[in-house]
């Protein structure tokens, strides 16, 4: 029988850990769980187990091995990677989930669905006026990340921009040590260390602009699932070369597409010549959108592949 045409489904979930590939199993198996009676089982490696999966899902090259693995105990599952595999071939699942943003160097796979994004969690929650979120980010290799200059900007929005505002500000596991951005009592701060697993999706669906550094993908994806409006914040990008050239990675290519697209907001600022010190900041807002709802599409394709 068809997965279309079932019921009750098994799905078998594997997971290595890191909140944003987990973030995106969640994201299909609630899709899932909103037309099918879904039994599930996590596994953090692969182990016997006596339930019979008819899917078998995993995000990150840590999960690939236990993924085939279980798929050659019980062959009549579905794997599914979500992501592009980048140390076996895609063609070993029977589904990729991979973002658009990810390049074939040939051509596509016939197995794989493209997404606009990575996978998140729908939600058409109505946001509370005049409230923000900001989160924080940390360094990456795609773009510096220059303390002075990111808390210069968050200022700039507690104080001027949107200075009617409620703001909430939270940290990520990445995040460096920052000093307290001045204000007038109009933010809270949150490190994300005494935060609880759900706290950051729920402010963001319920607040009506987030900000958040580039480099935090899964995050931004989540925010374009929601009825936020996502803006980011003004990050150089490293340079290569003795011409300083700007170094493009499939993360800034993306950032630069999404604010073409006027899908996101951002901020445009510039700073004084060999200094830390920004000297303007422009805000560009976004476009009004629909919430994405990649995961719900995804979910329908599936029905009907699979």
């Amino acid at each position: 029988m068809s997965l279309k045409h079932k019921e009750e489904i098994t799905i078998w979930a594997f997971k290595d850990g890191k909140k944003g590939h987990e973030k995106q199993i969640d994201a299909l198996i609630t899709e899932f769980s909103s037309i099918k009676n879904v039994n599930l089982f996590e596994f953090s490696t692969w182990k016997t187990h006596e339930s019979r999966p008819d899917l078998i899902i995993g995000a990150g090259n840590s999960s690939h091995k236990h993924i085939l693995t279980a798929k050659k105990e019980h062959p009549s599952a579905k794997s599914i990677v979500l992501m592009k595999p980048s140390l076996r071939p895609t063609q070993w699942f029977d589904v990729a989930v991979v973002p658009d943003m990810d390049r074939f160097y040939l051509h596509k796979p016939k197995n794989v669905i493209s997404t606009k994004g990575v996978l998140s969690k729908y939600s058409n929650e109505q946001t509370i006026p005049n409230t923000g979120l900001i989160v924080i980010g940390g360094k990456s290799r795609h773009y510096h990340f220059r303390k002075k200059v990111v808390n210069q900007q968050i200022e700039h929005l507690l104080n001027e921009e949107f200075k009617d505002y409620h703001w909430k500000i939270t940290t990520s596991p990445r995040s460096p040590n920052l000093d307290l951005p001045k204000h007038s009592g109009n933010a809270e701060f949150y490190s994300w260390q005494n935060t609880s697993e759900n706290w950051m999706s729920d402010e963001i669906s319920k607040s009506e602009i987030t900000f958040l550094t580039p480099e935090s993908v899964s995050v931004l994806y989540e925010g374009l699932s929601t009825n936020t409006k996502v803006y980011v914040f003004h990050h150089e990008q490293h340079v290569v070369g003795q011409h300083g050239d700007k170094r493009k990675t499939k993360v800034t290519r993306n950032i630069d597409r999404l604010k073409k697209e006027g899908l996101i907001g951002y901020i445009d600022s510039s700073r004084y010549f060999f200094s830390r010190t920004v000297k303007d900041v422009d805000i560009i807002h976004p476009k009004k959108n629909k919430p994405l709802s990649e995961s719900r599409r995804v979910v329908q394709e599936l029905l009907e592949k699979l």
